[in-house]
C-alpha cells in the first residue's frame, strides 16, 4: 500500500552507519512514507513522539541507545500508542546480545529484523507496522469522538437536569398557588356563607327598625329615636361589614352607582390610613372640580385598601403615600395604558415611596398569583382583582415606574348623573315611594325576614303574597301579580335566578327585583332584565326599585 503525498505518515530512522539510512529513505519514500532521519540517540529519542509512525533502528543506532533512553522514551506516549519499533540486527551470533533484545521486547512494540534481508521481507515488516500505526490513529480518533460525545451527553443531560429542576421548580409552584387558590375559594364560600347568613339578619334588625319606625308615631317617636338611630348605624356598620366580606368572597355582581369620588374618597381616608398604619403619613390630592365616576363602592374600596397594602410593604412601614384624583378625557398621550378607553374619565392615583419594581415585576404584576412577597406573605391575586376590577368597571388599571417608588391607578368613567345619595335616616318615607295597589309575590325561605320585609311592603300600601321557595311561587297563580320580589339564595331545585329565567319564559310581562348579598356566580344575571337590590336593603331603595319595576310592566 503506497501512502498518499499528505497523508502524514511518517517513520523515523537511526541509521548512523554506511549506506543504511540512505538505502532506508529510498524504500520508505518509494511507499510515500516521509523520513525522519537522526544522526544522534538523543534526537532518536525525541523524535519518537505521536506523529510518528513507526521507529526504524540499525545495529549500530542501536549501540549508542540505551534500554533506559528507549524506555523512557516510550513512556512518554499516549495512552493509545504503542509506536512499532524496527531494529535490523546483524546475524552473526557474536554480535547480537539476546538477552539485550528481550529485555528490549519487554519496553515496546519491537521487531526485530536479522541482517541482511530481502527488500520483500523489509517492505512486508514496514506495511505491518504502517498498517497497526494506522489503527492506532484510528483508535485515537475514534476515543476523541467518543470524548467528544460524552462530553456533549453530559452537557446535554445537565442542561436537561437543569431543565426538569426548573420544571420541577415551576410545577411546584403552580401546584403551591393552586393550593392556595383552593383555600382561597373555600375561605372565600365560608366568608360568602357567613356573610349571607349576617345578612339576613341584618335585614330583619333593620327591617324591624323602620317598622318601629312606622308604627311609633307622637311623644313615643320621640323617645324611641334615639335608640332607633343607634340600631340604623348598627345595622349599616353591619352591612358594610358584610360587603367586605362579600368583596373578598368574589360572589356578588358589581352594584355601580354614580358616585361623588371627592367626598368618598376624603370619608375612605381613616380606613386606609388603618391599613398603612402610623408611621406612614397619607396625603390626598384632588381636583377641587372631580367628576362623578360610575363604580361599584365596595370594590372600589376594595382595591384602593389592595394597592395601599402593597404600598406599605414596599415601604416597611414609613414613608410617605399620595392618593390622587383628577379629570382625564382619554385618548391622550398622557395616558398610554388607556389608549383603548375614549371620553371622560376619573384617573385615581395611589403612589408611594417604596423599594419600586423592576421592569418585568411591573410587567406581570397584574397577572393572577404572580407575587414578589416571600411564601405565606401574599396570595398574588391583590392586584389582578384590582384590574380585574377597573376592567369590568369600563375602565383600567395601570403600574407607573417611578424615580422613588410605584404608582397604581385605576381610570374609572365619568358618571353622567349626579351622585346617589347616601340612604339617610329618615323620620319618615316620602310619599312617593308609597306601593299602593301593587301586587307583590314575595319569595324568601327565612320566615324571620320574610315576616318583617312583607309587614313592611303592606305598610307601604303593597299587597304581599308569601311564598317560601321556587316551587311554591311557581305553583300560585301569578295571573294578578305586577312584580316578583325573590331572594336568590334558596334551598330547591330552583334559587331565584332560576325563578327569574322561568318567569321570563312565562310570564314575561311581570318584572323581577332580586335581594340578595351573595351569589355563589354573579355572572348568571348577565343574560337577565332584573332589578337587584343588595342586602341589607333599606326600605327607600327596596321601594323605589320596586316602583321602577312595577313602572317598567307596562314599557314590556
Amino acid at each position: 500500500m503506497r501512502y498518499e503525498a499528505g497523508s502524514g505518515a511518517t517513520a523515523v530512522v537511526f541509521a548512523p552507519a554506511g549506506e543504511d539510512a540512505a538505502t532506508l529513505r529510498a524504500l520508505l519514500e518509494a511507499e510515500g512514507v516521509h523520513v525522519r532521519a537522526c544522526v544522534a540517540a538523543a534526537a532518536f529519542y525525541e523524535a519518537l513522539d505521536e506523529g510518528a509512525w513507526c521507529a526504524i533502528v540499525t545495529e549500530e543506532g542501536l549501540a549508542q541507545c540505551s534500554l533506559e533512553g528507549l524506555d523512557a522514551a516510550l513512556r512518554r506516549q499516549a495512552a493509545w500508542s504503542d509506536l512499532p519499533l524496527l531494529v535490523l540486527a546483524d546475524a552473526a551470533a557474536a554480535r547480537v546480545d539476546g538477552d539485550r533484545f528481550l529485555r528490549l521486547a519487554r519496553i515496546g512494540n519491537v521487531v526485530i529484523i536479522e541482517r541482511p534481508t530481502s527488500r520483500d521481507v523489509l517492505l512486508v515488516s514496514l506495511r505491518s507496522a504502517l498498517r497497526a500505526r494506522r489503527l492506532q490513529f484510528s483508535t485515537r480518533d475514534h476515543a476523541a469522538a467518543l470524548a467528544r460525545h460524552a462530553d456533549e451527553l453530559q452537557a446535554a443531560v445537565e442542561a436537561r437536569t437543569r431543565s426538569l429542576r426548573h420544571e420541577m421548580a415551576e410545577r411546584h409552584r403552580a401546584e403551591e398557588a393552586l393550593a392556595d387558590a383552593r383555600q382561597l375559594e373555600s375561605l372565600g364560600r365560608l366568608t360568602g356563607g357567613v356573610a349571607h347568613d349576617f345578612n339576613n339578619m341584618l335585614q330583619v334588625i333593620s327591617g324591624a327598625e323602620t317598622l318601629l319606625r312606622m308604627l311609633l308615631k307622637g311623644p313615643e317617636g320621640e323617645r324611641a329615636a334615639r335608640p332607633l338611630d343607634s340600631i340604623r348605624r348598627a345595622s349599616a356598620h353591619g352591612a358594610a361589614l358584610t360587603q367586605q366580606l362579600l368583596t373578598y368572597a368574589r360572589k356578588q355582581a358589581l352594584q355601580s352607582v354614580t358616585l361623588d369620588m371627592d367626598a368618598h374618597l376624603a370619608a375612605s381616608a381613616d380606613l386606609v390610613q388603618g391599613v398603612l398604619g402610623a408611621a406612614i403619613r397619607l396625603h390626598l390630592q384632588l381636583d377641587p372640580a372631580l367628576w362623578p365616576v360610575v363604580v361599584d363602592p365596595a370594590h372600589l374600596d376594595a382595591a384602593i385598601l389592595n394597592i395601599a397594602s402593597n404600598a406599605r410593604d414596599a415601604m416597611a412601614g414609613s414613608g410617605d403615600v399620595r392618593i390622587a384624583a383628577r379629570n382625564v378625557t382619554l385618548p391622550q398621550a398622557a395616558w398610554p395604558e388607556a389608549q383603548a378607553l375614549a371620553g371622560d374619565f376619573v384617573c385615581l392615583t395611589i403612589s408611594d415611596e417604596g423599594e419600586g419594581m423592576s421592569e418585568q415585576t411591573a410587567r406581570q404584576a397584574f397577572e393572577p398569583f404572580f407575587t414578589t412577597k416571600a411564601i405565606g406573605k401574599g396570595t398574588g391575586l391583590g392586584l389582578s382583582q384590582v384590574y380585574g376590577f377597573a376592567v369590568q368597571s369600563r375602565g383600567t388599571a395601570f403600574i407607573r415606574r417611578e424615580a422613588t417608588g410605584t404608582t397604581v391607578g385605576i381610570i374609572l368613567p365619568r358618571g353622567t348623573l349626579s351622585p346617589d345619595a347616601m340612604d339617610a335616616a329618615p323620620a319618615g318615607l316620602d310619599r312617593q315611594a308609597r306601593l299602593d295597589g301593587i301586587q307583590i309575590l314575595y319569595v324568601e325561605d327565612d320566615p324571620a325576614v320574610a315576616e318583617t320585609t312583607s309587614a313592611l311592603l303592606a305598610g307601604l300600601g303593597a299587597a304581599v303574597t308569601l311564598a317560601n321557595g321556587a316551587d311554591a311561587a311557581i305553583a300560585g297563580d301569578l295571573s294578578a301579580i305586577d312584580v316578583l320580589l325573590s331572594d336568590v339564595m334558596m334551598p330547591g331545585a330552583m334559587d331565584g335566578i332560576d325563578l327569574a329565567r322561568w318567569l321570563a319564559d312565562a310570564y314575561p310581562r311581570i318584572p323581577v327585583v332580586l335581594i340578595s348579598g351573595y351569589m355563589v356566580d354573579p355572572q348568571r344575571l348577565s343574560a337577565l332584565r332584573v332589578e337587584l337590590v343588595r342586602k341589607p336593603a333599606s326600605m327607600p331603595v327596596l321601594a323605589a326599585t320596586i316602583l321602577r319595576a312595577a313602572g317598567s310592566r307596562s314599557r314590556r
